[in-house]
């Protein structure tokens, strides 16, 4: 390869990375600001259930994905020999899976007999996040296949697409059922168009060198157990330990106290999400980049706190501005974990991932339980910041145990060469749409 060639891919790649940068940006903007609109334009009770709702849904996208994503990604990035039939193949699957979350939401809505009325509002939008996780799935054949320019068009299209959609609902009826009904247009064109490209992506170079795969129910189950079962598990167990407070919140304190935690975790987790690289570096430099960034940016944010929710979201929600304080006391150990698991999974560690998101999981339910009911939402907010606290010990405790075992010293295996073609990311916290 030429100097000139060689510079022209730098350039390229470049310019990739730089196009995703703006494409996250745009859509992160464009979830918060969606949050934002909702919060001034809906009545406090329309807001709770729309916070309640909206974390129902993300949590039944991530469980009824339950890793596929990834792996399809890892099996694409190392050479399918057949990529139309493992989209299909696994496509099917995920449809099956979001089938069966709405039946299980379903079957839920009649239990705890909500009133029609939630029932509906909880069901659009929890159906709106099922279509952004079938959307999400096509975005990781996108990311497997090199073509990280075709999944930042889509989502500033459909992010921005999603914001125009949740204004135009909002102004025409401010109510959760419009916001509901622009939300899932927004996603549904999304998801045909994303779907329709996907299936014209051309078969990477070294397909035609792999044996082709065969597509019985048997494989497909072995592969899933093998393969996609330790991840999902971790993302998961991942979702749960983040969003599950809210539920508790709800239960013990009311729908309204709950709906003041919503803002000020949507707000410590979308304004500074980007400042989590996706560094290819040695483990060491990248964690101690996106750390050193999230202890920055907490400390920027806390002295703000009181005029970014105020002007956000208007004096009505003030009473969150304590919560996204303490919250960010957390973002620099999320920014650290984010690493460390992402460095794990990369691995084919998928087992410690599974085991540290289980535990941290308990830890947050033992606090919840104990401290909630006395003092709310503020205790829901510190036993977040406990909670990555025990993920770090996990993490921490796991690359000892790993780097003890590793030849010819620690630091063996510390390096990029072992980081994978389509490196799988653990959940993003993201609680919007």
């Amino acid at each position: 390869m030429t100097d000139r060639s060689a510079r022209a891919r730098l350039w390229q790649q470049a310019t990739l990375v730089g196009y995703r940068a703006l494409s996250d940006l745009v859509g992160k903007g464009a979830q918060l600001l969606i949050v934002v609109v909702a919060a001034r334009q809906l009545s406090r009770e329309d807001f709770g259930v729309f916070a309640l709702g909206s974390t129902l849904g993300w949590i039944a996208a991530v469980a009824s994905d339950f890793g596929i994503q990834l792996h399809v990604a890892r099996s694409v990035a190392q050479g399918s020999p057949n990529l139309e039939q493992l989209l299909r193949t696994w496509f099917r699957v995920r449809l099956w899976t979001s089938t069966a979350a709405v039946v299980v939401l379903s079957a839920g809505l009649v239990v705890t007999g909500a009133t029609p009325y939630t029932a509906l509002v909880t069901f659009l939008l929890v159906f709106v996040y099922l279509l952004n996780g079938l959307i999400e799935f096509l975005y990781y054949v996108f990311r497997g296949s090199s073509r990280t320019d075709l999944e930042s068009t889509l989502t500033i299209w459909q992010k921005l697409s999603a914001l125009v959609g949740a204004g135009v609902a909002l102004w025409w009826n401010p109510t959760v059922v419009a916001l509901g009904l622009g939300l899932v247009a927004s996603s549904g064109a999304t998801l045909l168009y994303a779907l329709r490209r996907a299936y014209a992506l051309p078969p990477l170079e070294t397909q035609s060198m792999l044996p082709r795969p065969t597509a019985s129910l048997a494989s497909i189950g072995g592969e899933f157990r093998r393969d996609v079962l330790p991840i999902g598990a971790g993302i998961v167990l991942s979702a749960l330990y983040f969003r599950v407070d809210l539920f508790l919140v709800e239960l013990w304190r009311g729908t309204v106290e709950a709906l003041r935690l919503f803002p000020a975790a949507v707000l410590a987790v979308a304004l500074p999400a980007l400042c989590r690289a996706n560094g290819r570096g040695p483990l060491t430099r990248v964690t101690m980049l996106v750390t050193v960034v999230g202890l920055a940016v907490t400390t920027g944010l806390w002295f703000t706190a009181d005029a970014i929710i105020g002007w956000l979201y208007g004096e009505r929600y003030d009473v969150a501005v304590p919560v996204f304080r303490i919250l960010l006391l957390g973002f620099p150990l999320m920014s650290f974990n984010y690493a460390l698991t992402h460095q794990l999974v990369g691995w084919h560690r998928h087992g410690f991932y599974a085991a540290i998101s289980a535990a941290a999981l308990a830890v947050n339910v033992v606090l919840n339980v104990l401290f909630i009911p006395e003092r709310g939402i503020v205790a829901a907010a510190w036993t977040t910041v406990w909670t990555e606290v025990a993920v770090s010990l996990g993490c921490l405790g796991s690359f000892a145990y790993l780097c003890a075992r590793s030849s010819p010293g620690p630091r063996a295996h510390i390096t990029t060469a072992t980081w994978p073609r389509a490196t799988p990311e653990p959940v993003e916290h993201s609680l919007v749409m």
